[in-house]
């Protein structure tokens, strides 16, 4: 088990099940968010948790990411977004940021070091396993609606595939995220149910981190135990894929959205 570990995304939903999966764990857990306050409110008890250190800034500041992942035995990225709008590069910044503070430390430490795992959440719905086993026509319609958010998740993924000699990577990649409570998760290599809850995604990514004999494995699967029925998740999947869909074919579709959202919240 590692005794140092790095989170990247702790404040969003899947980050948010990761860290209260690692505080349960003896283990020293460096922190990076964009926004302390936010951390506090959502945990109010780890400001005064001595195995815990938060780094507050941008994730541009190589000097902060350095201090973040020195002497750190893993890393778990989950830095993402969901709306299918074009324009925000979470997790390819996150991503450039964590290889250029690594290449550094390297450089600029003598002695030799273990190179850092990092747990990755990435996606289902690019798993090539799956891709001859899922109709084309599902495949692209899902990639459509989640067009933006994939191109991002896509840039930060090749970003940190890129050295072999710098990290080990291991990609985590559930089906649809759904908020519902923890039902037990399956890891797998080979197949994927429809959905993963938040709290069983957590759990996993986790379990995958911390356990050994996942880290030679390139990309696993998380599914609910709860998970494998699409009619359980039809009234959620569904309405974010037309919604994806229509952001991506209809003109000005988030103009509109917007417009129409601060109308009604008057």
């Amino acid at each position: 088990m590692p005794s140092k570990v790095a989170l990247l995304g702790a404040t969003g939903q899947a980050g948010q099940e990761v860290l209260k999966q690692l505080l349960d764990k003896d283990i020293d857990i460096n922190i990076y968010v964009r926004s302390k306050s936010k951390l506090f409110n959502l945990f109010p008890d780890l400001d005064s948790n001595p195995r815990v250190h938060v780094y507050e800034g941008d994730i541009s500041n190589t000097t902060l990411i350095k201090q973040l992942l020195t002497n750190i035995d893993t890393i778990i990225f989950t830095l993402g977004w969901n709306d299918n709008r074009p324009g925000p590069t979470i997790i390819e910044d996150g991503a450039r940021a964590v290889t250029t503070a690594l290449r550094d430390i390297h450089n600029n430490t003598q002695e030799h070091k273990k190179q850092p795992r990092l747990i990755f959440l990435s996606s289902a719905s690019w798993n090539k396993k799956l891709n001859g086993d899922t109709p084309p026509l599902q495949t692209r319609m899902i990639r459509l609606a989640f067009h933006h958010p994939y191109q991002d998740l896509l840039a930060g993924q090749k970003i940190l595939l890129a050295d072999p000699s710098l990290l080990t990577v291991t990609l985590i990649q559930p089906g649809a995220l759904i908020e519902e409570q923890a039902s037990g998760y399956d890891i797998g290599i080979d197949t994927v149910g429809v959905g993963c809850s938040y709290p069983d995604l957590g759990a996993a990514m986790v379990e995958v981190a911390l356990d050994e004999r996942y880290k030679s494995v390139a990309a696993v699967m998380v599914t609910s135990k709860a998970g494998y029925e699409f009619g359980r998740y039809a009234g959620v999947v569904l309405p974010k894929v037309v919604m994806g869909l229509a952001a991506s074919l209809v003109p000005g579709f988030w103009t509109v959205y917007d417009l129409l959202a601060r109308l009604w919240s008057r």
